[in-house]
């Protein structure tokens, strides 16, 4: 790898500094080696120079996730450096690390993996209004209300049945460690290819997640007012009655840069104190 994008993260403290030793260790290496700062506000896309081999995210998994959703159609692998909490998804926290892992990547020792992304569209009348995709989850939820959601699933164009619930989580198996997990979903090994689907707090005995394949289509249909639908919990779209939620597998993917040779079962054990 020969040319960096850098998306930084100014709200978390020592992202600053990091940003600050990054660029001075790749100038270090000259002409060879070119890199570009992005420290302003986030965005919903950027301007990515020709050629770039690799994105550095400086933040947490949140600055990461926003990063490959909005750069997820250039097909550029990326690396996050941790400077928020756990940092499930990012490779590196320690800044003795740093140094040594920038010269892995120009030297192209690394490998890159692979993660599904969810593509959602929401519809009124027929009619796309709203499309996104998610590495995470795909998510139905209360709007300026504490009433309980009643909504109907689809699968494939079968009636799968009606909840009562406070929302719905569709998560990949990278989300499957996120809110899923919180909701009481399952763990999913994060290069798999499938679907979970989770209600919160449903009003029903068997309120159970459900694992979906990644080639089935799935249709929520909101059967009350105030509700909405937030992909990785970013992007929002205010939902009527009579919308229609369409999420699938996106032809996008996530592609991270890995270094460690750490397994998904030793990063639970370390990171989630998974027993």
């Amino acid at each position: 790898m020969r040319k960096f994008f850098i998306i930084v993260n100014m709200d978390k403290a020592p992202a600053p500094g990091t940003k600050d030793y990054i660029v001075r260790i790749l100038d270090s290496y000259g002409d060879e080696v070119e890199c570009t700062v992005w420290d302003g506000p986030r965005r919903e896309s950027y301007d990515i120079p020709e050629g770039t081999d690799c994105i550095i995210t400086i933040g947490g998994d949140g600055t990461l996730i926003q990063a490959a959703r909005s750069t997820v159609k250039t097909g550029i692998p990326i690396i996050g450096i941790n400077r928020g909490h756990m940092g499930y998804l990012t490779q590196l926290t320690k800044e003795e690390d740093i140094s040594h892992a920038l010269r892995r990547l120009v030297e192209g020792d690394y490998s890159i993996e692979e993660r599904m992304m969810l593509k959602a569209s929401i519809y009124k009348e027929g009619k796309r209004v709203y499309k996104d995709v998610a590495l995470n989850e795909v998510l139905l939820t209360r709007h300026d209300s504490i009433r309980t959601l009643h909504f109907s699933v689809y699968v494939n164009g079968v009636f799968l049945n009606s909840y009562s619930a406070d929302g719905l989580i569709i998560a990949t198996p990278t989300g499957s460690t996120a809110y899923s997990l919180s909701a009481g979903g399952p763990i999913a090994e994060p290069k798999a290819k499938l679907m979970i689907m989770t209600p919160i707090c449903s009003h029903a005995i068997n309120g159970r997640s459900l694992v979906l394949s990644p080639e089935d289509k799935i249709i929520i249909k909101p059967e009350s007012e105030k509700q909405l639908a937030a992909c990785d919990g970013d992007s929002v779209f205010f939902l009527d009655f009579g919308d229609e939620i369409h999420v699938s597998r996106s032809k996008y993917m996530t592609r991270l840069v890995k270094l460690k040779e750490e397994s998904f079962l030793e990063t639970l054990r370390d990171k989630m104190n998974f027993v």
